[in-house]
């Protein structure tokens, strides 16, 4: 594939802007990523709120995306989706997404260690986001973390962990009368099912698998919702033990690393929309990261990724805000992934 090399005239057309903090480290504002692509041979990114918002894609994304490709990069797409990583080309083929690329989900990962555990884990307590009660016929399904597993879906007195799928029941069993809604999703609010839950793996002294450790996403209509690293990060601080799988842990990164044979680091950025999980990793793995600041952090500063150009521009006072409340150093700034 030849490298779209246009980047230089993109830097003349809008230069980039860096801000000066009294005490924070400079993040270099860019309008697009052809302005600094050219400097990497590896590019890690995210897709929920970099290039689609779970239903729909971000402007500019697919054509950005499918231009990478082009360039001839090796690319990794790095996710803290549940679902194993043979989704990905089926999520983001039909929104127009080239699907020539290599995935690495905390979904997957969390499957490898179930699968490297089989006798240790072979009975679980669940919480997913799997209306259809059909809960213990996973196996079958090559998405799932369960795929392959003879893991079955037990009560807290026979389970031998916990695992935080999703955030929209607690299951015992695949029986309707084991099968208790919750409405955490959408109101981030614990009800009497999740704190019996959490308390029962606590007094059993149950460790908690975590999958996805995002708090809050960023889904159609800019709506927030609450995922599976909230009710983990409460059982930590409850006193129970969490194993958590995908971003930020730097375990996670390296395998996308070990997937691309990355020898030089310098040579590798990640490209993500949450300073938490995305920022922090990339921080934490060595590699420089382009922030996109028109995803889960948009409300904060005051970017609409849909709006028009002034809703979109990044606002410097409020950016240098935010990172010094984080103490993170994103390489690069953005307000949307565009070309």
């Amino acid at each position: 594939m030849t490298k779209v090399g246009i980047a230089a005239a993109l830097h003349a057309l809008a230069p980039t802007r860096r801000l000066t903090p009294s005490h924070h480290p400079v993040t270099q504002i860019i309008q697009g990523l052809s302005e600094v692509l050219d400097r990497y041979d590896v590019v890690l990114i995210d897709q929920y709120g970099v290039l689609h918002n779970g239903t729909v894609p971000y402007i500019g994304a697919v054509d950005c995306f499918n231009r990478m490709i082009q360039a001839g990069k090796q690319f990794v797409l790095l996710s803290n989706t549940a679902h194993r990583s043979c989704g990905l080309p089926i999520k983001l083929g039909p929104m127009g997404f080239s699907t020539d690329f290599q995935g690495v989900t905390g979904g997957e990962v969390c499957h490898d260690y179930l699968l490297e555990r089989r006798d240790a884990h072979a009975r679980c307590s669940l919480m997913t986001s799997d209306l259809d009660g059909k809960v213990t016929k996973r196996a079958s399904n090559p998405e799932s973390i369960f795929h392959g597993l003879d893991v079955e879906i037990v009560g807290l007195d026979k389970a031998q962990f916990l695992m935080v799928e999703g955030t929209q029941q607690v299951c015992y069993s695949d029986h309707v009368a084991d099968v208790l809604p919750t409405d955490y999703r959408h109101t981030g609010e614990v009800n009497d099912a999740m704190k019996e839950f959490l308390r029962g793996g606590l007094e059993r002294k149950l460790p908690l698998l975590c999958p996805n450790p995002d708090v809050l996403a960023v889904m159609a209509n800019d709506r927030f919702v609450h995922m599976g690293g909230g009710i983990a990060k409460l059982y930590e601080e409850m006193g129970g033990e969490v194993v958590y799988f995908g971003k930020p842990m730097k375990e996670h990164f390296e395998v996308c690393l070990r997937l691309a044979n990355v020898t030089d680091k310098s040579k590798v950025v990640h490209i993500g929309d949450s300073l938490h999980h995305d920022i922090q990793g990339a921080k934490d793995t060595g590699v420089d990261s382009i922030f996109i600041a028109g995803g889960v952090h948009a409300k904060e500063l005051a970017v609409n990724a849909w709006g028009t150009e002034e809703e979109l521009r990044v606002k410097p006072d409020l950016l240098q805000t935010l990172l010094n409340k984080t103490h993170l150093d994103p390489t690069y700034t953005m307000s949307r992934y565009t070309w």
